[in-house]
C-alpha cells in the first residue's frame, strides 16, 4: 500500500523531524530530498521509536513495528535469547547507537511513490504517538490536519486509561491461568489468607477475574498492562466493595510469582487499606480450581519442607510491611 497523505504531513510537521533537518536544506518538497536528508530523518525518527518501544514492549513482542523473521535474525546476531533480551539490549543503547527500525532509503522511496509494508507505516504511526485505536483510520486517510496529534502521549491507548489492545492480547498469551493468592488479614492477627484466583478469557474475549476472599466472593476484569504493570479491577459480589491490583510484570512473560498490592476498604473499620499481595501460577488449570476452599495460616505454623506455601508464608513473615492502613482524615495538628 502507498504511504497516506496524513502521515506524510504529519512526519514533515513533526518537531522532532524539522529539528532534524534545521539549517541543512532550504528545499520544502519532500520529493526532492535528498538520500541525506531522509537519512537525518530516519536517525530522529529511529530514536524515538526505540524510547516508545522501551515503554511499549508489546510492539515489539506481537511483530507490530519488526517483523517475525526480521526479530529472529536481530536476536541470533546480537545473541539474544528472547524478546525480552532484545528490548533490554535497546535499553542498554548509548545516545550515539541507534537501531535501525525504518532507513533513509525506505523513506526516500514512500515520498516517491513506493510500496510500504504494514510493518514500517506501524513504525511511522509509532513515532507519531497515533493512538492504536487510530492505526487503520491514519493508514487509509488522506491528507486531514494531523496537528492534533503532535503532542498526544506517546502510549497507545484505546481509552482514557492509557491501556491498548496488544497490552491484552499479551495477558491472554502469557497470563491466563490458575493461581494461588497470598496476602496478610487485616484483622490484627499475623494469619494469611491462601486462596484460589483464576485469569480466563471468556467468549466475548474479555479477560475476568474469579476469586473468594475471607469468604466473599470476587469477580472482576483485566484492565490491561500499563508500564510494566498488571492492573485488576475486581467487585464484591456479596457487598458493596471495589479492589484494584497492580503486579509487577515488567518484561517477564509466564512468570511463575507475581508481586503487587491491592487497595480496598477494610471490613473491620471500613477505612482504605492497602495490602502486599504475591500470585503463584500453578501448572495446571484443573477444572474444579475455583471450588479449592480458601485456606487461612497462622506465621506460627511449621512447615517440614519448602513447600510453595511454605516459601510464600516464610517470606511475608520476614519481609513485614504486608499491610498500609489508613486513618480517617484528620487536621495538620493531628499529624
Amino acid at each position: 500500500m502507498i504511504l497516506s497523505d496524513r502521515i506524510k504531513k504529519a512526519i514533515q510537521d513533526n518537531s522532532a523531524i524539522l529539528l532534524a533537518l534545521k539549517g541543512k536544506t532550504t528545499e520544502n518538497n519532500w520529493e526532492k530530498f535528498t538520500r541525506t536528508h531522509f537519512n537525518l530523518a530516519a536517525r530522529a525518527i529511529n530514536k524515538q521509536v526505540t524510547k516508545e518501544v522501551l515503554t511499549n514492549p508489546d510492539m515489539v513482542e506481537m511483530n507490530m513495528i519488526i517483523g517475525k523473521q526480521n526479530l529472529e535474525k536481530q536476536m541470533h546476531n546480537l545473541r539474544c535469547a528472547n524478546a525480552y533480551e532484545f528490548i533490554r539490549y535497546l535499553g542498554n543503547l548509548s545516545e550515539y547507537r541507534i537501531f535501525n527500525w525504518i532507513s533513509g532509503k525506505t523513506l526516500q522511496s514512500y515520498w516517491n511513490g513506493g510500496e510500504a509494508k504494514y510493518v514500517k507505516i506501524n513504525t511511522l504511526l509509532l513515532f507519531l504517538k497515533v493512538p492504536f485505536v487510530n492505526w487503520e483510520e491514519w493508514q487509509k486517510d488522506e491528507g486531514r490536519n494531523t496537528s492534533q496529534y503532535h503532542d498526544q502521549l506517546s502510549k497507545l491507548s484505546f481509552s482514557s486509561a492509557g491501556f491498548n489492545k496488544s497490552s491484552l492480547a499479551i495477558v491472554k498469551s502469557y497470563y491466563l491461568g490458575n493461581y494461588f493468592l497470598y496476602y496478610q488479614k487485616t484483622d490484627g492477627s499475623e494469619n494469611i489468607i491462601k486462596t484460589a484466583f483464576i485469569l480466563k478469557e471468556n467468549e466475548s474475549g474479555q479477560v475476568y477475574v474469579k476469586s473468594v476472599s475471607e469468604g466473599h466472593r470476587y469477580q472482576g476484569k483485566v484492565i490491561g498492562i500499563r508500564d510494566g504493570c498488571l492492573y485488576i479491577n475486581c467487585q464484591n459480589l456479596d457487598f458493596e466493595e471495589m479492589e484494584q491490583y497492580i503486579f509487577n510484570i515488567g518484561l517477564e512473560t509466564k512468570p511463575q510469582v507475581l508481586f503487587g498490592v491491592s487497595n480496598t476498604v477494610s471490613v473491620k473499620n471500613r477505612q482504605a487499606v492497602a495490602l502486599k499481595n504475591i500470585l503463584v501460577k500453578q501448572p495446571t488449570n484443573e477444572p474444579g480450581f475455583d471450588e479449592i476452599p480458601e485456606t487461612e495460616i497462622s506465621f506460627s505454623k511449621k512447615y517440614t519442607s519448602q513447600s510453595e506455601e511454605a516459601l510464600v508464608v516464610n517470606y511475608l513473615k520476614k519481609t513485614g510491611n504486608n499491610i498500609i492502613i489508613t486513618p480517617s482524615c484528620c487536621s495538620l495538628k493531628d499529624l
